[in-house]
């Protein structure tokens, strides 16, 4: 209720506090005042308690706008890539999520949904506390790519956006974006993915990679310990030292 009444805040929606908890009260069939009364003194706490957390500061961009520019940029050109490496894998993956359907617009349809369900996903933790909405994004489309069984590097993804963009649609990106990427991908899956009833079936937890053996308490932490070096050479060595992504620079 606290994170509705601040929305409606920043839409220019004013209602009043009380309209809120009267609707809530009217779903839930609570029709005792003091009960009533109980409810909207903690809105109003939790309402500022959000509000410090994020210093004050609502003005998060959601992934959505940006995973709908990539995906259409280049004659949708990461889609097809996705399709046609779907296709041509003959490793133990070959029996992929697309291989079920017959044609392609069916494939990117739903390529689409994947993606746009584990973003709605991501918000059930506050990832844009800590990362910016474009980690965010490619993180989601790293996870979809697992869910639907198709291997492909994050870095051949991050290629194709910067071959599609103009030089003012970009800007810098180094080991650290590949980092972030890594690491927020791991926390949505083991933080939720993970724990929600056969997300994706497999014949084990597989992970990602080998930030999910780490302990998520302080986890955030590890953005300023974890090192290039954990990383394999090719996924590091593919980007230029002043390469650039599509975006606005992370927060």
């Amino acid at each position: 209720m606290a994170c509705f009444f601040i929305s409606l805040k920043t839409s220019n929606y004013l209602f009043r506090s009380q309209f809120i908890v009267d609707c809530f009260c009217n779903l839930e069939k609570i029709t005792d005042e003091n009960i009533k009364q109980n409810i909207k003194e903690k809105m109003l706490y939790y309402e500022f308690d959000i509000f410090t957390i994020n210093n004050f500061s609502i003005g998060y961009d959601l992934p959505y706008q940006f995973l709908k520019d990539i995906l259409a940029s280049g004659n949708q050109a990461i889609l097809k890539y996705i399709i046609k490496n779907s296709e041509n894998n003959t490793n133990a993956y070959t029996n992929n999520a697309l291989s079920n359907f017959n044609n392609d617009e069916s494939k990117i349809k739903y390529i689409k949904e994947n993606i746009s369900e584990i973003v709605n996903y991501s918000f059930l933790f506050p990832f844009f506390l800590n990362y910016s909405s474009e980690v965010i994004s490619l993180s989601c489309l790293k996870l979809a790519l697992k869910k639907l069984k198709i291997q492909i590097k994050i870095i051949d993804i991050i290629n194709i956006i910067l071959s599609c963009q103009k030089e003012t649609e970009i800007v810098s990106i180094d080991v650290n974006d590949i980092n972030d990427i890594e690491i927020c991908s791991s926390l949505i899956d083991e933080l939720i993915l993970l724990k929600l009833p056969n997300f994706y079936p497999r014949p084990e937890n597989n992970i990602i990679n080998n930030i999910n053996n780490i302990n998520t308490h302080n986890i955030f932490m590890l953005n300023a310990e974890y090192n290039a070096e954990t990383k394999h050479k090719s996924d590091v060595k593919e980007i230029p030292k002043n390469e650039k992504l599509l975006g606005k620079k992370r927060k």
